[in-house]
C-alpha cells in the first residue's frame, strides 16, 4: 500500500473548493463534497496506477484521477502518492 501525502498547495486547494461550495450552496454540501475527494484520494493507496499519466506533466508518474468534474493531479515515488494540486476542470458547473 502506498502513503498519501498532500503537499500544502493540494490543501490549499480543497480549502478554496470548499469555501467556493460553502459560498454557492452550503456547508453540509461543502463538508460532504470534500470527504467525498478525500475519498477518491485514499483510493490511491492501492492502485495508483490505473489512472490516465497526467496531460499536465509529461512524466509516467504523474497521473490524473478524474472525480465529480475536479482533476486531482499526483505522482508516485515509490511507496508514497503525492498529492499535488486539486481543480476543477473547465465546463463543469455541477458537482
Amino acid at each position: 500500500m502506498y502513503e498519501i501525502i498532500v503537499e500544502p498547495e493540494a490543501l490549499q486547494d480543497l480549502i478554496q473548493i470548499h469555501t467556493f461550495i460553502t459560498s454557492k450552496d452550503s456547508q453540509t454540501k461543502a463538508n460532504q463534497f470534500i470527504r467525498e475527494l478525500e475519498n477518491a484520494i485514499n483510493t490511491l493507496s492501492e492502485m495508483p496506477f490505473r489512472c490516465r499519466e497526467s496531460f499536465y506533466a509529461e512524466d509516467e508518474q504523474t497521473r490524473d484521477l478524474i472525480y465529480k468534474g475536479y482533476t486531482i493531479v499526483f505522482h508516485v515515488r515509490e511507496v508514497n502518492v503525492h498529492i499535488l494540486t486539486v481543480f476543477r476542470q473547465k465546463g463543469f458547473e455541477k458537482h
